[in-house]
């Protein structure tokens, strides 16, 4: 920087004005707070994922935890297509063992697949995971439980079981909670469901 330009900068700086590209800007403190503003607001995005990990929130529900209900909870499909529902568990603490039975309208959907959950994905050992579906009677039971262990368990919202229906008639059809539902922790000790959510799938 030769002398003239220092002397230029040292002006501008007592004067509280700066010079961006040929033009003078007034008000130094507020050009700098506002480029701070900019940078960290456009420097990094945040991931999608980090916003909101859970697709449900605790505190967002409008009845007591720990519950079960589904995501998502309210669909829309179109006839003869399929959909994954997520069987969530929320705050729910030392969870060791399950038992889930869901009521579907066997005329309007169909089961094509269940499998377990990624809730379990941090355990220090896999679930035995068993689910079958009645078609004749619109049911899906899901058992899980560590065997072996009386110390494995675990706490918090998470994804129980994926199911995947398929829509076999158009309409709004419901999904249900049986209230046999059973949670339980390691001592076999069971663990209030505290309530239920309802989904509902709508196929046109």
């Amino acid at each position: 920087m030769d002398n003239q330009a220092a002397d230029n900068w040292v002006k501008d700086f007592k004067s509280n004005t700066i010079t961006v590209g040929n033009f003078p800007v007034k008000n130094l403190s507020a050009f700098l707070i506002l480029s701070l503003l900019l940078l960290f607001s456009c420097g990094k995005e945040i991931p999608e994922e980090d916003v909101f990990e859970n697709p449900l929130d605790e505190e967002e529900v409008t009845y007591e935890t720990p519950a079960l209900t589904f995501y998502p909870v309210d669909i829309s499909i179109d006839l003869g297509s399929s959909q994954t529902v997520d069987v969530f568990v929320l705050g729910v603490e030392n969870l060791a063992g399950s038992y889930v039975s869901i009521s579907y309208n066997k005329v309007k959907l169909s089961v094509l697949s269940i499998i377990v959950g990624e809730f379990f994905a941090d355990a220090v050992q896999a679930p035995v995971f068993i689910a079958e579906d009645d078609a004749d009677n619109g049911i899906v039971e899901i058992n899980t439980s560590f065997l072996g262990s009386d110390s494995v368990s675990v706490s918090g919202t998470g994804s129980l079981a994926s199911i995947v229906f398929q829509s076999m008639a158009d309409g709004e059809s419901s999904l249900n909670f049986d209230t046999a539902c059973e949670f339980v922790d390691p001592d076999d000790n069971a663990i209030e469901i505290k309530g239920f959510g309802v989904g509902v799938v709508n196929a046109q």
